[in-house]
């Protein structure tokens, strides 16, 4: 588990000694109606909650964090690993009646949110609330979640919440080069198999792009000398994603059809080092590319 921090609040993983002051906070919430299995102002009901979410699996960085006001324990946030969507995280928080209208609930969700699209990579989170919490649907959507269906969970009727990954980092990158069509048959290639789609085209140039983010590939008017050299200062090589070892090794494999070919031979794939799968191409006018296998969450 990761500690994560705001202004205010630290989020720290959750301890087997926690049991008696979450139940305290949940004793302390009359208007939070619980069914008799899940009664959170029950001893053994909390303790036998913190045991099992203790030894729950999950990815590195997911879990139940306890949320902590000056040392101070006032509330518990959750994420994990869907079991119905690949790659989705589901996320949850609580925070004691005492500390709220204080923004201190949007302060830990907002973290928790953030962990999971910007540190651990993920392209949706979902929430499930409660359809007679109307204050829970709302705090939910203020936190920018969209409402997209509804689902039976725990004998309670439920909506669900998502929130996407907002397009971050990188827009665009611009290369310059002195043999358009030479180049448009290396990247253009390359890009196509990675699951890149044509963006622009003009007379000098095309880009190419993915999701939020393209490449352009130009021969500009205003462009001086005719060899790009990496190790001068500038751009040094471009880094992408592949699915998985398996597409690598295919791509890697055809590369030299289309004017790439392999550096680092004797290393590949582990040349970035031994817990990096990465194949590092060149092609014919010294751009090189480094396409990095993603791991899979989980």
């Amino acid at each position: 588990m990761t500690t994560l921090r705001t202004d205010r609040l630290v989020l720290r993983p959750l301890r087997r000694d926690d049991a008696d002051a979450l139940l305290a906070m949940f004793a302390d919430d009359p208007e939070d109606e619980r069914d008799p299995e899940h009664d959170l102002t029950n001893t053994e009901v909390v303790a036998t909650l913190v045991r099992r979410r203790l030894g729950a699996p999950g990815p590195e960085g997911t879990g139940e964090w306890v949320i902590e006001l000056d040392g101070v324990p006032i509330g518990i946030g959750q994420l994990r690993l869907s079991k119905d969507v690949a790659g989705t995280f589901e996320c949850g928080w609580y925070v004691g009646r005492a500390h709220r209208g204080t923004g201190l609930a949007h302060e830990a969700a907002r973290a928790i949110v953030d962990h999971a699209h910007d540190t651990l990579g993920a392209p949706a989170v979902f929430s499930l609330v409660r359809e007679d919490n109307p204050r829970g649907r709302a705090f939910t959507e203020r936190l920018g979640f969209v409402r997209v269906g509804s689902r039976e969970h725990r004998g309670r009727f439920h909506h669900v919440y998502v929130d996407l990954a907002k397009p971050a980092g990188v827009h665009h990158v611009e290369l310059w080069v002195a043999d358009l069509p030479g180049a448009e048959r290396s990247f253009g290639w390359l890009f196509t198999e990675l699951g890149w789609r044509e963006y622009q085209r003009w007379p000098r140039g095309v880009s190419w792009r993915r999701g939020a983010s393209y490449v352009v590939v130009e021969d500009s008017p205003d462009r001086r000398g005719d060899r790009h050299e990496r190790v001068r200062p500038g751009l040094n090589h471009l880094a992408l994603h592949v699915r998985d070892r398996a597409e690598l090794d295919r791509i890697t494999a055809a590369a030299p059809e289309h004017g790439w070919r392999l550096m680092f031979a004797d290393r590949h794939p582990h040349a970035g080092g031994p817990d990096h799968v990465a194949a590092y191409l060149e092609n014919e006018d010294g751009f090189e590319v480094e396409l990095v296998a993603s791991e899979p969450i989980g």
